[in-house]
Parts: C-alpha cells; structure tokens; sequence
C-alpha cells in the first residue's frame, strides 16, 4: 500500500512540474499575430524600463512587413527577395542558427511601396499555418518545415485577391483553421486542410480572424473592402454586418472587442467607431471621430484606454495617440514615433518608430514619456516589435532583424 501511494505520488509531482513547465513556457510563447490573447499585449511582465538594447542575434530577411512568431524554440518570419520568391524562415529561437526555409514564387507586390511579405504566419503545436500574399495556404511542421498539407485560396476556393494580396494571419481554434478570405472568410479543418464552411467571394480585407465569445457561443470578426462581418465559428453564418468603406478598401486593424463593445478603425482619412452589440439585432454606433485612423495595425486597449498608431504613413501629424474609449476624447499624441509601432508588457509601452528607434514609455492615458530611446534598425518599420521569453524581436522593411535584450 505504502509503495502504492509513493508511486502516485510520483506521478502526481510528474505531472505537475510538466503542466508549470509547458504553461511557463507558453506564457511567454509570441504564436501568433498580436500575441497569445491576439490583443498586442504580453502575458509576460519584466520589461526594463531603463538599460540599452544589446544585439543577441540578427537576420537579413528580404524586403517586407510580416511579424515574427514565436514558440516551442523557433522563430518565424518571411521576406521577399526583391525579384520573384518569398522566403519562410525558420530560426532558433536562443542562437538564431537557420533552422530551415520554405521558399516559392512570389511577386514583389510593390503597389504604392516597396513590396514584400505582408502575412505574419501561426504556430500551433508543432505545426506552423502560413498565409501568402498570392492564396498559396501551407500548413507545415514545425521542426523541419515540411509540408503536411497545402491549399490555394484562388484555385481551390475561387476567391479573388484583395489589392494588395492576402494577409491575415491564420487563426487556429478547435478543429478548425480560420482563414480571411472573401466576404467573411473560411474554416478549414486543421488536420488535413478539408473545407468546413466558406463565405461568398468578395474582395477580402486585411485584418485576421478575431475570436470572440458571447452568451457561451464563439464567433468571429472578419474584414472585407465594405465592412466588418461577424459570423458564428461553427457554422460560418453571418450574424451581424457594420458597414466600414475606407479607401483603397484597406481594413487592415483587427477590430477589439470588450464586454458589450466594439472598437473598428481604418487609415486614409476613414477613423473610428465604438458600437455596442449586446448579442441582438445588429451593433449600435456609440460614438464615431476621425481622432483614431489606423492604416495598417490595431490599436491596444488598457484599463479603459486605446493605444495606437493614428495617421498614415509618411503623413505629417502621424503619430502614437491615447483616445478614452468610451468617449472617443484624445488624451496625448506623439509625433515623434510617425507611423510606427507598439506592443504592451506589463505597465510598459514597447514601441518602435518608423525610423527604426526602440522606445520603452510607461503605459498612461497622462502623457508619454519614454526611458529608454535607442536605434535599433533602419527605416522603415510598419512592423510590431515582439516581446518573447524575455527577448524583443524587432524588423525592418528592407529586411533587418533583430532579437534583443535589453541590459
């Protein structure tokens, strides 16, 4: 009886360091598009507000936009060649040493800028979910990169492509694979890529899937050129439709969802809305202003507050702005971060300017006031930098990338 009990006891420790060792290492994990809880903000605390930001390792991508993802010890992201191929990238995640590629052709895609990668890929497990910019949808394993099933959302699903490409980030959740595709996108099963639902063909938009659970039902947010679709995740039938034109058909944010409210916002002018759904009829405008006009990444919502990057690129007047929101009210701007980016850690503001400087400010809908201000890639930067297992992860368009600690 007594070795009965030591040997279950065994087990029961055996099981629980392995549960804290996998959610320890998972809290600090960066799978996918704006983080574990896709709101921007990391589930882990410690940034340093003060030091210098010290080069761990580096990379040359190609040109590009797409964010790096990280878990299970790998790295990531994708760049174009400035020809015709774009490149998957797989490095270690402590020494940065190549662990493989997956290459394939590519046009550059340089309407109105330079070109290059522009969709941040998923991992889940030990499988990585990549979407590019042409339909090519890959899942791969993570380890080697080889390809475990792949589809074609223009030839196997007959959408069209958006302007300037597809490039929502794979949401996976369940079974399924939630891709942004035509008017209010597809789910396929993740296991070998087989269709479970998929919307009408229309010009998709550029935001990824956002999940969201309401009276114990899960749905999603999908963007087109026309609006923002909410569908149940299940079934792919659409709920409700807020109609949002911006220009070009560029709605790229990922809308935020809190309690009973719904934040959208789009660049060129367009601006922002806070609606209310209470899970009835269709949302309900509260307020709408230009004060908050996000061209390409979401803003981040802290205790009441919208961080975010208002303007477009190469804009006098852009800027990382504060809005209150549930009133829409302008609390700070700051010019000198342009069309940058930002991500939360803890009480801190971790963001990189357009021009390629790492700034780290405490999170405050009173002011911004950066500790720490440090060049740390070349312009221009429309990426998010990545806070991941204590390291911060930062790219270029032009194709330099770096992970850093800051000491």
């Amino acid at each position: 009886m007594k070795m009965l009990v030591l040997s279950l006891l065994r087990v029961n420790l055996a099981i629980w360091l392995s549960l804290n060792l996998v959610s320890t290492s998972i809290a600090g994990d960066w799978p996918i598009f704006r983080g574990p809880d896709l709101n921007g903000i990391s589930r882990e605390e410690g940034l340093p507000a003060e030091g210098t930001a010290k080069v761990i390792w580096k990379a040359n991508l190609g040109l590009g936009y797409s964010a790096p993802v990280i878990a299970g010890g790998s790295v990531i992201i994708s760049g174009h060649d400035g020809k015709e191929t774009d490149t998957l990238f797989c490095f270690d995640e402590v020494t940065g040493e190549e662990r493989w590629t997956r290459s394939y052709p590519q046009p550059l895609g340089d309407l109105y800028f330079q070109g290059g990668t522009t969709g941040t890929a998923t991992i889940e497990g030990d499988r990585v979910y990549h979407a590019a910019r042409q339909g090519e949808l890959v899942c791969l394993d993570l380890t080697t990169g080889q390809v475990i099933w792949e589809k074609h959302l223009k030839e196997d699903f007959g959408y069209s492509m958006p302007t300037w490409g597809f490039s929502g980030a794979p949401l996976p959740k369940g079974d399924h694979l939630y891709v942004t595709a035509g008017e209010s996108g597809l789910a396929l099963k993740k296991s070998d890529g087989s269709l479970v639902w998929q919307s009408e063909d229309e010009e998709a938009g550029y935001s990824t899937p956002y999940p969201f659970e309401k009276n114990g039902k899960l749905f999603l947010i999908f963007s087109n050129k026309r609006a923002y679709v909410c569908v149940e995740a299940e079934t792919g039938m659409p709920v409700w439709e807020y109609r949002w034109m911006t220009r070009y058909g560029v709605n790229s944010a990922d809308p935020i969802v809190s309690g009973d409210y719904i934040f959208i916002s789009s660049g060129y002018g367009k601006g922002a809305v806070l609606a209310k759904w209470t899970g009835e009829g269709d949302p309900e405008r509260v307020w709408q202003n230009r004060d908050m006009k996000t061209q390409m990444n979401a803003v981040i919502l802290v205790d009441g507050h919208l961080y975010g990057v208002d303007g477009n690129e190469s804009q006098d007047g852009t800027g990382l702005k504060c809005l209150d929101m549930m009133t829409g009210e302008t609390k700070w701007l700051e010019e000198s971060v342009g069309h940058g980016t930002a991500t939360v850690v803890g009480d801190q503001l971790l963001v990189l300017s357009e021009q390629g400087t790492l700034q780290i400010a405490k999170v405050s809908p009173n002011g911004y006031e950066p500790t720490l201000t440090q060049e740390v890639v070349s312009p221009r930067v429309w990426t998010v930098p990545v806070f991941a297992n204590g390291r911060i992860y930062a790219r270029s368009g032009g194709g330099d990338f770096v992970a850093l600690e800051i000491q």
